[in-house]
Formats: structure tokens, sequence, C-alpha cells
């Protein structure tokens, strides 16, 4: 599942974006790819949508942790794993 959840994030990340999935890795910085907050919510929404989990968008804490690819694709895994 991990490896589903990782390649199906970062296609969803690049095809929002405009940018090649090739060059997105789970190190990659949100801040590199120029994701301003707007854009991480619709990302984040598309995922919840895609993935039927939902990410806590509230809390300052929940925005703070999402500061790569990773951070979002261990959220999403960790919401599906709980929700299973």
């Amino acid at each position: 599942m991990s490896n589903d959840v990782a390649e199906r994030t970062i296609a969803v990340i690049a095809e929002h974006l405009g940018r090649d999935s090739a060059t997105i890795t789970r190190d990659t910085h949100l801040d590199e790819l120029g994701v301003n907050s707007l854009e991480l919510t619709e990302i984040v929404m598309e995922l919840e949508d895609l993935f039927d989990v939902e990410i806590d968008q509230n809390a300052a804490e929940a925005w703070a942790s999402l500061k790569n690819v990773g951070n979002i694709i261990d959220a999403i895994e960790k919401l599906a794993k709980a929700k299973a």
C-alpha cells in the first residue's frame, strides 16, 4: 500500500502543479515546488477524495507538519491504516 500511496500522491501533486512527477520525491519540500497555502489546501482536498480520508486542516500544527511530500504521504498512510 505504501508505494501505491506515494506514487498516487506524487502524481496528484505533479498534476496540480503542472510538473513532471519524476522530479518529485518524498524529500521534495513544498516550498521548493512553490506551493502556497491555497494550493496546499486544494492538493489536500483532492487527496482526501482520492483516498477517502480526512486530514485535519483546522489545527495549525497539522498544517505546520506538512513541510515536504513525504509528510503528506505519511499523513495519508496513517489515516488510511486507521480507517482500515
